[in-house]
């Protein structure tokens, strides 16, 4: 199935974008892929383009190309960067076979994309391709493709909605898994190894940063506008798979209209409270991970041509 329509619709995809980066730690995410003014940037497998709108922050004159094989997230990708007028471009491609020439770029990035796509070596044959000797290949990889750490919460008795939902969205949960299951999308490098595999592929100076994120409503560092934001993406990217399963001539199988009836319901009753309580300090639902950002350096043999 569609990685974009049904395991991971865009607004599903930015909501969980919340959970992966500080914002006071995008500058040396950019520092540590050696973004400079004047880089020529290419983000493999760029989704909705958070990780290609993080690299082309911060210094002048950079150029991001973005690429992904899949239209909806493009098409989003563009509508969001209209927003912010950053110097990218997205291109609607296939990663296994990359439509530029051979050392076009000087860092080529992605983000969650090597531990996925299905032939990882043959992606990263391309993505070295078209990297320059000498520049830089980095990787954003998650060390669990479910946060390792998650608490669903502790919500006051007084939100007699909490218990149905959470019961409700398990059974969903179980559902989408029957039908499409996620670890069959997971299909890349082993997240751990991601060192070794840069090494092996003949990269020099692998260097590993650990990055990590907490994300919870009930954080006080994050602003209402940051909270308000995630709400709307988190409703809405609900909605839309519950529709698009529920289109399925399968699904009735394991979650009855009736229940997808009742589970919307209690979803907007849950964000309607989480909208009237934005300050609320006690409720603590978070999910946080661990990420590894690898990089190395292709290796410069001109010197060896010269000779």
């Amino acid at each position: 199935m569609e990685w974009s329509v049904y395991f991971q619709n865009p607004e599903f995809m930015e909501k969980t974008r919340f959970h992966l980066i500080l914002p006071e730690m995008e500058p040396l995410v950019r520092k540590w892929c050696g973004i400079q003014a004047g880089s020529r940037v290419l983000d493999v497998g760029c989704g909705t383009g958070y990780f290609t709108r993080l690299l082309a922050r911060g210094e002048p004159e950079v150029h991001v190309t973005g690429v992904d094989m899949e239209q909806p997230f493009i098409d989003y990708a563009r509508r969001r960067n209209e927003e912010e007028r950053l110097p990218v471009a997205y291109v609607q491609a296939d990663a296994l076979a990359l439509p530029f020439e051979d050392a076009s770029f000087d860092i080529v990035a992605s983000h969650t994309f090597l531990t996925v796509v299905d032939r990882p070596a043959k992606a990263l044959r391309e993505m070295l391709r078209v990297l320059r000797p000498g520049g830089i290949l980095a990787s954003v990889t998650p060390m669990s493709f479910y946060p390792e750490a998650m608490h669903p919460g502790v919500y006051p008795e007084t939100c007699t909605w909490a218990k149905e939902f959470a019961a409700l969205h398990e059974m969903l949960i179980l559902a989408y898994e029957k039908i499409d299951p996620a670890m069959g999308h997971a299909r890349g490098a082993a997240p751990a190894a991601m060192p070794h595999f840069l090494a092996a592929a003949g990269l020099e100076r692998v260097s590993a940063y650990p990055l990590g994120k907490l994300f919870s409503l009930s954080n006080a560092t994050l602003s209402v506008e940051e909270k308000l934001a995630w709400i709307g993406y988190y409703e809405a990217s609900e909605e839309k798979k519950l529709d698009t399963f529920m289109a399925l001539p399968e699904m009735p199988d394991y979650f009855s209209p009736e229940q997808a009836e009742r589970y919307l319901a209690l979803l907007r009753e849950k964000c309607g409270w989480l909208r009237e309580h934005l300050q609320e300090n006690k409720v603590w639902e978070w999910s946080g991970g661990a990420n590894l950002l690898v990089t190395g350096r292709k290796r410069d043999l001109t010197w060896i041509n010269w000779l």
